[in-house]
């Protein structure tokens, strides 16, 4: 396709092209977040025309990585075709998801047109509020996913066994430290901010994605950060929905955060959490990178170089 019919195409300049009959096939037409969605648009026509689909806005949806749109044509006979475009979209943030609208080039023997068709909606289905429902008749009762649940709880486990060994450490070091009190003031005393820092070295160094635990590595991501800024603004963070959380992050008001970065990040954590996402190792080091500045920019002060508690 040329530049000039491109920028045609995209004005709407081109005059409409009139197949013989157009099929738009969804699947399915009921989604949730996360959900592949499958479309197949089959176009019956002279069989001396061209029809081909131009890059395209998949907006609100999305088009999942390495899913690129094929095509493939099918003689029916005598002076027609069949052309047939398959399209994989995929539902990552919207609530209200939608086919979008499509425009196709067309050549032949009538010169360039074009094709546009309209877009349409589907429905949005919510197992979140499904599970939620009071009554038996109207809750979601569809597979759950085991990966989740199994990630949770042996990381509770995981975290608990810290804790008791944080605490045995903390015990000892004591002790040690009232058998020798000359050496008690130069025993370093142990932050948050530090504390964070040193769990996201471990995490990183870990790197259980490679081990395809990349979920279970935003789950300690995001109890991590949580914990960090619990401690740091004194509220219980771990106990707390997505929304609380922020809530108690935007009353409370902690110098050097970016509430609207880290707002964005915990979205797309809560996606990975409950839409069944898997995260690549490139997104869950990046993750690892945002933690990190978090804790570098808020820390307090004493723990600055040059700059007095």
């Amino acid at each position: 396709m040329t530049a000039a019919l491109a920028l045609l195409l995209a004005a709407g300049a081109l005059p409409e092209a009139t197949p013989l009959s157009i099929s738009l096939e969804v699947t399915p037409e009921e989604v949730s977040l996360g959900d592949p969605i499958e479309v197949r648009l089959s176009i019956d026509h002279d069989a001396r025309d061209v029809y081909a689909l131009p890059a395209f806005d998949p907006a609100p949806l999305a088009t999942p990585p390495g899913a690129a749109p094929r095509s493939r044509r099918q003689d029916l006979g005598p002076g027609k075709a069949r052309t047939t475009f398959e399209l994989t979209l995929a539902d990552y943030a919207t609530l209200e998801p939608r086919i979008p609208d499509l425009t196709l080039a067309v050549s032949g023997p009538d010169g360039a047109r074009q094709l546009s068709l309209r877009g349409r909606p589907l429905k949005f289905r919510s197992i979140v509020q499904e599970e939620g429902e009071p009554t038996p008749e109207r809750a979601h009762h569809g597979p759950k996913p085991p990966v989740p649940v199994k990630v949770r709880s042996y990381l509770w486990a995981w975290l608990l066994a810290g804790l008791v060994l944080a605490a045995a450490l903390l015990i000892a070091w004591r002790r040690r430290a009232k058998s020798r009190p000359e050496a008690q003031d130069q025993e370093p005393e142990v932050f948050p901010d530090e504390l964070a820092l040193q769990r996201l070295a471990a995490l990183r160094a870990d790197a259980p994605w490679a081990r395809g635990g990349g979920r279970g590595a935003i789950f300690a991501l995001s109890e991590i950060v949580r914990g960090y800024l619990g401690a740091r603004l004194q509220f219980n963070a771990l106990d707390l929905t997505s929304e609380e959380f922020l809530a108690e992050l935007r009353r409370r008001r902690l110098m050097g955060l970016d509430l609207q970065g880290l707002i964005e990040h915990v979205r797309w954590e809560d996606l990975v959490k409950f839409a069944k996402l898997e995260p690549t190792a490139e997104q869950c080091l990046a993750g690892i990178e945002i933690a990190e500045l978090l804790v570098r920019h808020t820390r307090p002060l004493r723990a600055i170089p040059g700059r007095a508690a």
